[in-house]
């Protein structure tokens, strides 16, 4: 289950992302499938669908840590946990802009905003996905 709620949240922070750039011509979503400062890969010219699955190969990574972190800290089933957790993270994520220059500036507060709004959107999004998931166990499990 954790793979399909990285999975599905990661469209989430995606289609958010992609909406608001869209609407703002902010390149937020440029900077959430930019990968020009990796080495070896950084180089390449990667279609958008690979880019796109590389962000969901993360997500996926980062549902699964954060739920076996915070499960061992008992905090899996707060939902404000996983809102904080991901701000955190799209907050240490965002000065890679620094490092291309198809990105936003570091200094743009309406990108630092949507950036951080995006990620809280995605910590939502993880939470009430495995409530779901927990639900539909139950309910499984009742019959």
């Amino acid at each position: 289950m954790i793979w399909i709620v990285g999975f599905v949240s990661g469209l989430v922070l995606g289609g958010f992302l992609y909406a608001l750039q869209q609407w703002t011509a902010i390149p937020v979503y440029i900077l959430l499938m930019n990968v020009d400062y990796f080495p070896v890969i950084g180089g390449m010219n990667f279609p958008n669908w690979v880019e796109f699955s590389f962000h969901l190969g993360v997500s996926v990574a980062i549902v699964w840590i954060l739920y076996r972190v915070l499960t061992k800290k008992h905090l899996e089933q707060k939902l404000m946990s996983y809102i904080y957790c991901n701000a955190a993270i799209g907050l240490l994520i965002f000065p890679t802009t620094m490092l291309s220059d198809r990105t936003p500036e570091i200094g743009s507060i309406e990108a630092w905003l949507i950036w951080l709004a995006g990620h809280m959107v995605y910590g939502i999004s993880i939470w009430g996905m495995l409530r779901i998931g927990e639900w539909v166990k139950e309910k499984k499990y009742e019959t």
